[in-house]
């Protein structure tokens, strides 16, 4: 009884945990409507076949930062290499701003 009752503590203590979300994709003009500060930008390298979206949210997913805007998109077809270009924001919300997902959502 004993480790049914601590295996259960055991996971509701896991579940209770802030999932960490990856910086999700948004269109540059959006920054005009929040408060956004910029934190990073980075390039992601990869494959030359491999699609520009995937590519950057898994170049980003480890990031500490709610939004990423790609910049630029470059090709290496000697190198067969695809480097995309992000920046990474961070939304400052206010008591009278709503976030950027609930004005899209």
């Amino acid at each position: 009884m004993k480790k049914i009752l601590s295996m259960s503590m055991f996971f509701a203590s896991i579940l209770s945990f802030n999932a960490f979300a990856a910086p999700e994709l948004i269109a540059k003009s959006t920054l005009d409507f929040g408060d956004f500060e910029k934190t990073a930008n980075i390039e992601i390298q990869g494959n030359i076949q491999e699609d520009v979206l995937r590519l950057a949210e898994r170049g980003v997913q480890d990031q500490d930062a709610d939004f990423f805007v790609i910049e630029h998109i470059n090709e290496d077809t000697q190198e067969e290499v695809l480097v995309v270009s992000v920046s990474l924001y961070r939304e400052h919300a206010t008591d009278n701003q709503q976030m950027v997902e609930d004005r899209l959502g």
